[in-house]
């Protein structure tokens, strides 16, 4: 729908997935949203093919999940295999105490198509297409924008712009934001298949250690398929992608006559991040801030987790009144979260490559790479997602075991074992605690709590907690944010009262 009155909460450049996500955090948060799209007709990508548990937890928490759970496939196993297929390591896809699988896969085109109906639907939701932005200044309190369409201008006043505009943000480069190059360029080759009908891929998300080309193949549903191989130097793209090379590079696992291709393109990726995601009123989230190497498929999740960590911050500022220096935290809480993703993708492509050199070498594998090296590059990369920092909205009084951890939600389940945290917890703040607390918090702080919205949790005679939260709450209360991640613990040395205090400064 589109209304006369051209004042937003937030504008959102950009309406690819991560900008329609966005678009629907933000209206779940109940925030006037605009959209701007350049295009008429938003050309569908390819490029996405995962999701993880915490991503999946997202959408089905802002109502999406269900609509899209047909077209997600769960791989039966990951895997790093060698080019004669010998496995070097391999775990089974299991879901995890979020309730989902630890990853899915999907063909991206029908997830976006999908999502766009529902962002056009949206009551909170303005989508201009074929709107492009041609200009925005920011003071302290408003962003104005400059649209052209169809050689007409049209302008409006936001409280905050999101960037959702891709590695070639126009956003980005306006404001002259600098980058930090983590060294690594390379061209990658993204071949979808459909196959015919019976014929059998194996069900997978396997990195494949091939002597002469890294390989992923990725199994996105029982027919439909993605091969990726990285160019080699010096290889021309107009040769490449010529139906006979392709036929020959996936010769290795089918026949032409098998399968249908139905997408190529040729992805130049790069591994950079933004020296910071935020300036004044303007955000930056996914592409726009920063590109991930494609190992390991964590584009997409990252951009999630940006997503996460920002929206509810912009409602505690726009709909609860907070101080808005709170909106800083962002890009103090992301910034290094997406530096170690980086990282981390770029340090499996070395793991392949160190794999692929000790096989064509005929080295022992176990002399060329030590067991650590792969858990840190494939194995373990979700603790590197949840690393701890003493930056942002957190209780800087906590250790690190504490500090930063987001609940599963399955620590708390009701009497069918069915996890049920995030449907208690919504999108506010909550204090988990073994008895009321009211009597134990000032009325001052009670009364501030309660205008923002604060949840107080005690009653668990009907439910179940799992062994982190009864940990906690056996050595005092604990403040949850909206985003389920642990503010901080109250203790003999930090009662609740304290803890809650600290907070409040930290938000208001």
């Amino acid at each position: 729908m589109t209304r006369n009155n051209n004042q937003y909460d937030v504008a959102i450049v950009g309406f690819g997935l991560i900008g329609q996500i966005c678009a629907k955090v933000c209206s779940d948060f109940n925030l006037r949203t605009l959209v701007i799209e350049s295009r008429s007709n938003v050309e569908l990508s390819s490029n996405a093919i995962s999701l993880d548990d915490e991503s999946s937890r997202l959408l089905k928490g802002i109502g999406l999940y269900d609509s899209i759970k047909g077209f997600l496939n769960k791989p039966d196993f990951t895997d790093i295999i060698l080019s004669n297929r010998r496995v070097i390591q391999r775990n089974p896809v299991l879901n995890t105490d979020n309730e989902f699988p630890s990853i899915s896969t999907f063909f991206h085109p029908e997830i976006e198509e999908i999502i766009k109906k529902i962002c056009k639907a949206d009551k909170n939701i303005d989508l201009y297409l074929d709107n492009e932005l041609i200009n925005f200044e920011s003071n302290n309190n408003t962003v104005r924008l400059d649209t052209k369409k169809n050689n007409k201008l049209i302008n409006f006043d936001v409280s905050y712009l999101i960037a959702c505009d891709g590695s070639n943000s126009f956003v980005r480069k306006k404001l002259n934001i600098e980058t930090i190059d983590q060294r690594y360029s390379k061209n990658w080759l993204l071949i979808d298949i459909l196959l015919n009908e019976n014929e059998v891929l194996e069900n997978v998300f396997r990195q494949i250690c091939d002597e002469k080309r890294p390989t992923s193949f990725i199994s996105l549903s029982k027919l439909r398929h993605r091969f990726e191989f990285q160019l080699l130097a010096g290889e021309e793209h107009q040769k490449i992608v010529q139906l006979n090379n392709i036929q020959k590079l996936l010769s290795k696992w089918i026949k032409p006559n098998q399968y249908k291709i139905i997408n190529i393109s040729i992805h130049s990726f790069r591994g950079y991040y933004s020296k910071t995601f935020q300036k004044d009123n303007i955000f930056l989230i996914g592409d726009s801030a920063y590109q991930i190497p494609p190992y390991a498929s964590q584009g997409l999740n990252t951009g999630i987790r940006d997503i996460l960590n920002l929206i509810w911050k912009i409602n505690l500022v726009v709909n609860l009144s907070c101080n808005k220096n709170l909106l800083h935290t962002y890009s103090l809480e992301r910034c290094h979260q997406v530096k170690q993703t980086i990282k981390s993708s770029i340090a499996l492509g070395q793991l392949i490559d160190s794999l692929s050199m000790a096989f064509q070498k005929n080295i022992p594998l176990e002399e060329a790479i030590a067991p650590e090296a792969r858990d840190q590059a494939f194995g373990r990369r979700k603790s590197i997602q949840e690393i701890d920092s003493n930056k942002g909205i957190f209780s800087h009084s906590q250790s690190e075991r504490i500090r930063n951890r987001r609940l599963t939600n399955r620590e708390i389940t009701d009497k069918a074992d069915m996890a049920c945290l995030d449907k208690m917890v919504g999108n506010s703040f909550v204090i988990f605690s073994r008895k009321d607390i009211k009597d134990k918090l000032d009325k001052n702080v009670y009364k501030k709590l309660i205008n923002l919205n604060f949840k107080f949790i005690f009653d668990f005679k009907d439910l179940n907690t799992g062994p982190e939260l009864s940990e906690y709450l056996e050595t005092g209360e604990i403040i949850i944010r909206p985003d389920k991640k642990i503010y901080g613990l109250s203790s003999k040395n930090l009662n609740i009262n304290q803890l809650a205090s600290e907070l409040l400064t930290q938000i208001q």
